[in-house]
């Protein structure tokens, strides 16, 4: 089943383009977290052998992950989301009113909220309206004496274009907290190039929803405000990573993102790009507005003369699934299950 368009059963009938927001669920990893839920039907929630299999379950995933993003596995975090980890990090360095965050104009409000409530001054660099080229030097230009942590997305959530992770790091010295929600499964990423680095489970992993994780280059450097309590929980002392961990997931979630995570195809990376590339040569020859620059990520901003609100419900008559952003651009997230065929069915019900 590993990297087969077939074990998608939405692909069965719809051009489903919108992993950006949510990804494709496999028939396998929804059959193991049914058998989870089943055994706890069986078995009974509060077993303790219900809970030592949650307990070996988590550390295979944690193992996957590691091994899938390069990373050691005691700097990894299993979390619910990259707005958790964003917040994890955020409460976890005692940012005030003293301190300056560097961010950029083109965030998603998982961010942004979360660097909301920090209490920090937020100085923004303008990359939405820049090609991609110019990004470092706007992020760059932001910075001050003042500024403890730059925050920012690798990949931009409302056009698909990449920032450059490790090259803003290595300039600026300074620590970089990286919102991974559009990169990790979708691009090729170095997760260690930043202090800290989110991963989301449900969009281009194609795992279950409340789902995700944590990269920490130190974790001993964060005091995270809210800690899960190990007596109540069963968890044994913890120490890395694991130390900073608020959601203790249901065996289904963690045992779907676990077969998720297994079933990647090692070529995702290029028939990601492959696709994408013929998504915005496809658009661009219908004539429609294309607003991201090509040779990014895996999603591709475009606009109509179509009412977006329209253009998306038409297209989901005909079962074609994108994605409406906030500013009246429409999205296609192109993954590595699509084909050629789907792109023209995107096409065709937008003209």
């Amino acid at each position: 089943m590993i990297g087969r368009r077939d074990s998608f059963p939405v692909l069965e009938r719809v051009a489903y383009l919108n992993a950006g927001s949510v990804g494709p669920l496999s028939s396998r990893t929804a059959d193991v977290m049914a058998d989870w839920e089943r055994r706890s039907l069986e078995v009974g929630r509060g077993a303790h052998g219900a809970f030592a299999a949650r307990m070996e379950l988590r550390e295979q995933l944690r193992q996957r992950l590691a091994l899938s993003l390069e990373a050691p596995v005691e700097n990894l975090a299993l979390t619910g989301s990259t707005t958790e980890g964003c917040h994890i990090v955020i409460s976890g360095l005692g940012l005030g009113p003293e301190d300056e965050v560097v961010t950029t104009d083109a965030e998603h409000f998982g961010l942004v909220g979360t660097l909301g409530s920090s209490g920090a001054a937020i100085r923004v660099g303008a990359v939405a309206d820049r090609p991609p080229a110019e990004a470092l030097e706007a992020v760059l230009e932001a910075v001050t004496p003042h500024t403890r942590l730059i925050a920012l997305s690798h990949v931009l959530w409302l056009n698909g274009h990449v920032m450059p992770v490790a090259e803003i790091k290595r300039q600026s010295g300074l620590p970089v907290l990286v919102d991974g929600a559009q990169s990790v499964g979708a691009i090729p990423v170095d997760v260690t190039a930043a202090d800290y680095y989110t991963v989301s489970g449900q969009k281009w992993l194609c795992g279950p929803e409340l789902t995700g994780a944590l990269y920490v280059a130190d974790p001993d450097r964060l005091r995270p405000r809210l800690v899960i309590d190990a007596a109540a929980t069963g968890i044994p002392e913890r120490t890395g990573g694991a130390r900073l961990e608020m959601l203790f997931h249901p065996g289904s979630l963690a045992a779907g993102f676990l077969a998720a995570v297994e079933d990647l195809p090692a070529d995702r990376f290029e028939r990601g790009a492959e696709i994408t590339r013929y998504c915005r040569e496809a658009l661009a020859a219908a004539g429609i507005r294309v607003l991201s620059e090509a040779d990014q990520a895996t999603l591709v901003a475009f606009t109509t003369d179509e009412s977006p609100d329209l253009a998306v419900e038409g297209c989901e008559e005909v079962g074609v699934v994108i994605r409406r952003l906030p500013n009246g651009w429409l999205r296609a997230s192109c993954g590595w299950w699509n084909t050629p065929e789907d792109i023209d069915r995107l096409v065709a019900a937008l003209s």
